[in-house]
């Protein structure tokens, strides 16, 4: 007799174990791994086969599995391994980390989207129109999928490709499996920086590398010569991005180097272009993908490098259930299976510096760009003194001499404001109150387009009062700007700039992400105005001039990162400048000119720092010298929520006594009430050491206190 253990796909407490069922000999195609359907209680349910051994007869009668969901096993012996650790690391139930392994079409059992390949077939000639331009594509990119096409041309080349099919000049050809990938040169020679390098990540001596290099100094081109040989000797790779706003930009480099063989993977895939790529990356062929967090959970037959490029960004870290971060889980993976990882920034983030620093990574450095172009001039501007100066505008008069002379010259101008809307706030001039959001404790933000008032946190959307509602007084007046406000002030200022505008709710498809990219690659545009999405990874070579309108507005968020958040937002949106034949300027404008992190931002200087922030972290005992948990007790009435965390907060302390925890709290979150919900917060802290110990008592508190959120590691105070 066989029995199989299996995990039911259910997150609930009562169900966090495996249960014993027997496999019937008339019961085929089951496999640790595989999905199957099996008894529970009065009904069935789906679980995960996570071992299958031989069993002897006793007096307690097993129930029998059903039969396999799924033809194959959805997950390996390594995924079923990492799914564990996940469980114990960062304390979620274990069903919770392998549906985070699995994706929703799978689960669903949608069939995998048939690839047709479009290739030319006979010339044609035409006047300039989306048929011509996507014929001329099709010759110089052949047997493209429609993905392929979309994301080349753009979404709305389906219909221009219908009607190339139906006159002939284009056909289209079935293929399912994994194409060949064939290489193709690069495009610029390699620098002696890149090539040494290159070199020490092929040694293969470090599980583990930090690339830490100036931006403009060449990190891409380091990753596609390590992906290359990775390919020809049989190899698949994984290339982590941490926006979605830099997919066509990638795409298209990796495009270039590889035809065929590269993969997107990211939200906006339907469930069958999810599932195609699934099946493909299985299979034991040469394979890149391109990926959003999530795919660090992809099935690859042979990974043998990761990347995670811009390795600093908080998105590569989840802060619901697994709250899992995808540089821990890659280099999990990469330990079981002899992978290769190369984490890499410009401002690497605290830990991943430390790392480097401790002889935990190899350290591998960029120090200048490529083609000997230069770092790009920094200029700070003290606000305070613009105002003493009669300047009551969003611009310093530096930042409009130098916008006039780039704008002048034909050259493009990037202004990076990390603050959607039109004005941050409305306030009564007469009560003093400010329109707040019914539903959370935060102001509500003027959205000029629409003309409406808009929660960030719970998309409520309101009315623009012309009374205050507290006191009746027309006196409200707009305060603080966001990205729309200052496209305004820049096409008053200079009304013939062409302007575009890149944020949350100017860009909310993958097609709007490739038009603005192209728009302002191809010289449509002159000034891009746009938050933390254009600050990092783009490269567009006409920008001469970035503008950082206002340098410290994360350095007074409650989160012991806003000095590193600042610090790191303002180096990568500096890089933007002078990356072409142009030399570039950059204009910093802050109240807080003396702050470290600003000092530090304009100068470039990592090494200083790095040296002054550990030392707050160290006295602190913050990460990466201590571990953190955040507890987040929340209830619709405000003393239910705070006795309850009074409650979880004496319970926890008890519990860690012997370990020496430092528990704080509970305190009210700095944003108290979210969605109807207030909300408390207890935060515990105890040494690396400890680590593991701490995450299995909290196991407990996960237990005894369900509806409590507990967060690994986290990266959102708020």
């Amino acid at each position: 007799m066989k029995i199989a253990d299996v995990v039911i796909d259910r997150a609930v407490r009562g169900l966090d174990r495996t249960l014993s069922y027997e496999l019937p000999s008339s019961v085929h195609n089951v496999e640790i791994g595989s999905r199957v359907r099996v008894p529970l209680g009065r009904s069935e349910a789906v679980g995960i086969v996570l071992r299958i051994m031989d069993g002897v007869s006793s007096d307690r009668a097993l129930k029998a599995i059903i039969g396999p969901v799924d033809s194959i096993p959805v997950l390996g012996p390594e995924m079923i391994e990492l799914a564990q650790w996940m469980a114990e690391y960062y304390v979620c139930y274990l069903p919770q980390a392998i549906r985070a392994m699995i994706p929703r079409g799978i689960r669903r059992g949608v069939a995998p989207a048939t690839q047709w390949h479009y290739r030319v077939a006979k010339m044609r000639q035409g006047r300039s129109s989306a048929k011509q331009v996507l014929w001329e594509w099709l010759a110089e990119n052949p047997m493209a999928t429609i993905l392929e096409i979309r994301d080349g041309v753009g979404d709305k080349a389906s219909t221009a490709l219908r009607a190339l099919v139906a006159e002939g000049t284009v056909v289209s050809e079935h293929y399912d499996g994994p194409r060949p990938v064939q290489f193709n040169p690069r495009q610029y020679p390699l620098n002696a920086d890149q090539t040494a390098v290159i070199q020490d990540i092929l040694s293969g001596s470090r599980t583990g590398w930090l690339l830490e290099g100036v931006t403009g100094s060449g990190k891409t081109e380091v990753y596609l010569e390590v992906i290359e040989k990775v390919l020809r000797d049989g190899g698949q790779a994984l290339v982590l991005i941490p926006e979605i706003a830099l997919t066509p930009q990638t795409l298209q480099r990796f495009s270039d180097r590889f035809t065929h063989g590269v993969y997107v993977w990211h939200s906006g895939l339907t469930d069958r272009q999810r599932v195609r790529i699934w099946f493909n990356i299985r299979q034991p062929v040469p394979a890149v993908v391109i990926a959003a967090r999530s795919g660090v959970f992809l099935p690859f037959s042979r990974l043998r490098l990761v990347v995670l490029d811009e390795e600093q960004e908080t998105t590569y870290k989840q802060e619901e259930h697994p709250s899992y971060h995808a540089r821990e889980v890659a280099l999990w993976r990469a330990e079981r299976v002899g992978a290769t990882v190369i984490v890499g920034s410009a401002t690497p983030s605290v830990e991943s510096g430390w790392a480097a620093r401790q002889g935990q990574f190899g350290w591998l450095r960029l120090p200048s760009r490529v083609l000997e172009r230069k770092l790009p001039e920094v200029r700070v501007v003290d606000m305070r003194e613009e105002l003493a100066g009669g300047n009551r505008g969003i611009f310093s008069r530096a930042l409009v001499e130098a916008m006039d002379e780039a704008l002048g010259h034909g050259q493009q101008v990037l202004l990076f404001l990390n603050r959607r809307g039109f004005s941050t706030f409305i306030l009564c001039r007469s009560c003093g109150q400010t329109l707040d959001c019914p539903h959370c404790a935060v102001t509500l933000t003027y959205h000029q387009d629409h003309d409406r008032l808009i929660c960030h946190y719970c998309d409520y959307i309101g009315a623009v009062p012309t009374k205050c509602p507290h006191c009746q007084s027309q006196k409200i007046r707009h305060f603080g700007a966001g990205t729309e406000r200052v496209v305004l002030e820049v096409q008053k200022t200079w009304p013939d700039a062409r302007v575009v505008r890149a944020d949350r709710d100017s860009l909310k498809t993958r097609d709007s992400y490739a038009q603005l990219y192209e728009t302002f690659l191809g010289g449509g545009a002159d000034v891009l105005v746009g938050t933390q999405m254009i600050a990092k990874g783009m490269d567009f070579p006409r920008v001469s001039v970035v503008g950082i309108v206002a340098a410290d507005m994360s350095l007074h968020f409650p989160d012991f990162r806003s000095g590193e958040r600042t610090f790191q937002l303002l180096v990568q949106a500096a890089g933007r400048a002078g990356r072409g034949d142009v030399p570039g300027r950059v204009v910093v404008q802050t109240y807080n000119p003396e702050h470290y992190a600003i000092q530090h931002a304009v100068t470039q200087n990592v090494d200083r720092f790095f040296e002054e922030e550990l030392h707050l972290r160290h006295e602190l005992r913050y990460p990466p010298y201590g571990v953190l948990w955040l507890l987040e007790v929340e209830d619709p009435a405000r003393e239910r929520a705070a006795t309850r965390a009074g409650e979880v907060a004496a319970y926890v302390t008890e519990l860690m006594a012997d370990i020496q925890a430092q528990v704080m709290g509970p305190t009210p979150a700095p944003l108290l009430k979210i969605r109807n919900h207030f909300r408390y917060h207890i935060l515990v802290k105890v040494d690396v050491l400890n680590q593991q110990a701490a995450a299995g008592l909290l196991v407990g508190v996960r237990d005894n206190f369900p509806d409590v959120r507990i967060t690994t590691d986290p990266y959102m105070m708020l």
